[in-house]
């Protein structure tokens, strides 16, 4: 057993949510179940590994469309090959191709993302839906509703201006084809290709301080890649006449130190969060920690009054299946410390000790 994870062993444990780890039917559920065909566009991403097997659980007939690099294990899922800049190869992916009943596009960064796509398979489908991201709100909406301003905060660069322009076209499109836009803010769960949750328990392993940027009050909100799985299908099954935006989070909204807390609380640590202070002057957040020193929160009441939908795993049961499907080895390895961390963690052991 592997020191600071008390009560198990977590090397080699799979999230039974995994695609790697999904139950296949036996051959009555096969005779039983009605097919819809769905079409998701990247498929092979943090965001599609959990879609695609959530989408097979749910009986849909699935193709997936994106560069090939990372082929399916499973052989129920069709693969189209195309690189999603490519016009050429987009529309020769959508000649060889069926209809779908849904398309959701999983990543899309830019109107140009979406124009191409839309341009080549919204003909073949009934319904569009769009993953886009909480960072397209304005400045002024620090926990907005879906009827806030858009067009990005500047905290976030041209990612908000261009997930806007991407939702924007798909707003002006859909009188032609039902749309539906997801806006969640940060994802996390098994295989996350942000460096964020898996950061605190590379730190904690290592015996190493995590520097919290501000005051450590700024409060943030997640949805476990699970449970976005299931909010995808949850909205394929309701076409909006044209169309629908949501929200979509997990309902706690918590602080920048109760989540490092909280986090190397699930794996048996003690806090390892240290307030950077002035000891992070010269240095922006991303530099030292997996996250902008600015809000990042949905109201997500819309998308559970229209539709029933809310969040299943609180965040403490997240972060524990999170953890559950990595190795020790593998989360010592995976996070590499910056430059600008070991500086200011050198500048924090040199504070001097407040007297008791």
């Amino acid at each position: 057993m592997q020191k600071g994870f008390p009560g198990a062993d977590y090397r080699g444990r799979i999230h039974p949510n995994r695609r790697d780890a999904q139950p296949k039917p036996n051959a009555g559920q096969r005779r039983m179940r009605v097919e819809k065909s769905m079409l998701i566009i990247g498929g092979s991403g943090f965001v599609g590994s959990h879609l695609v097997p959530a989408a097979l659980a749910a009986h849909y007939r699935v193709t997936v469309l994106n560069r090939g690099n990372c082929p399916q294990r499973s052989k129920n899922v069709i693969q189209l090959i195309a690189d999603r800049n490519d016009d050429a190869q987009m529309v020769t992916a959508a000649r060889n191709s069926t209809s779908f009943d849904v398309v959701i596009d999983t990543s899309s960064y830019n109107w140009r993302h979406s124009r191409l796509a839309w341009s080549t398979f919204s003909e073949k489908t009934s319904h569009w839906i769009h993953l886009s991201s909480a960072a397209v709100y304005q400045e002024e909406s620090r926990c907005p509703s879906e009827d806030q301003k858009i067009g990005g905060a500047s905290v976030w660069g041209d990612y908000g201006i261009e997930k806007s322009e991407a939702e924007e076209f798909l707003v002006g499109q859909s009188t032609n084809c039902p749309v539906t836009i997801l806006r969640p803010p940060y994802l996390y769960g098994s295989g996350n290709d942000n460096d964020r949750e898996t950061f605190i328990w590379s730190r904690c392993l290592q015996g190493r301080p995590v520097v919290v940027p501000g005051s450590g009050k700024t409060e943030i909100q997640f949805l476990h890649i699970d449970d976005l799985a299931a909010c995808f299908l949850s909205v394929a099954n309701v076409r909006p006449t044209t169309v629908d935006i949501f929200n979509v989070a997990g309902d706690e909204r918590i602080s920048l130190t109760d989540w490092v807390r909280l986090a190397a609380e699930v794996g048996g640590f003690a806090d390892p969060g240290v307030i950077a202070g002035d000891e992070a002057v010269g240095f922006m957040p991303r530099q030292y920690f997996p996250f902008r020193d600015y809000p990042c929160c949905v109201e997500v009441r819309f998308i559970k009054e229209k539709l029933g939908w809310r969040a299943r795993l609180d965040l403490r049961s997240g972060l524990e299946a999170t953890l559950a499907s990595y190795t020790t080895d593998y989360l010592i390895a995976c996070s590499k410390v910056s430059a600008a961390e070991e500086t200011i963690a050198a500048r924090i052991a040199q504070r001097p000790r407040k007297e008791t």
